[in-house]
């Protein structure tokens, strides 16, 4: 995404035979950091504060705002989202988050 930008992220979660799962999680995190050996993140979203947002059975989605990115400099970043639910689920995925570069700063709008 670019930075500054407002981006909508939608993700499923499924269970074993690939239906959305009707799971409610404790929590669910959506972290990006510069690197994964860093201790702090440069923006989270999550369940418990309504950033992330049930939509239906295991369909969730995120707003990435563009105060989240504005101070982040361009390039590679890592992500990860984590679901938890009592002691029985507590999985990681992650991914590379890339932020591309502005041409129009707010001081130009």
């Amino acid at each position: 995404m670019h930075r500054g930008d407002i981006d909508y992220e939608r993700f499923l979660v499924n269970d074993p035979n690939g239906t959305g799962t009707d799971i409610d999680f404790d929590e669910i995190y959506f972290t990006v950091k510069k690197s994964a050996k860093d201790r702090l993140y440069c923006f989270q979203k999550k369940l418990s504060n309504g950033t992330i947002e049930k939509l239906g059975p295991g369909d969730y989605q995120l707003k990435i705002n563009p105060s989240d990115t504005a101070k982040m400099f361009f390039g590679k970043y890592v992500f990860d989202i984590n679901l938890k639910y009592k002691d029985l689920i507590d999985e990681t995925f992650v991914g590379q988050f890339d932020l591309l570069e502005e041409v129009t700063y707010s001081e130009n709008e």
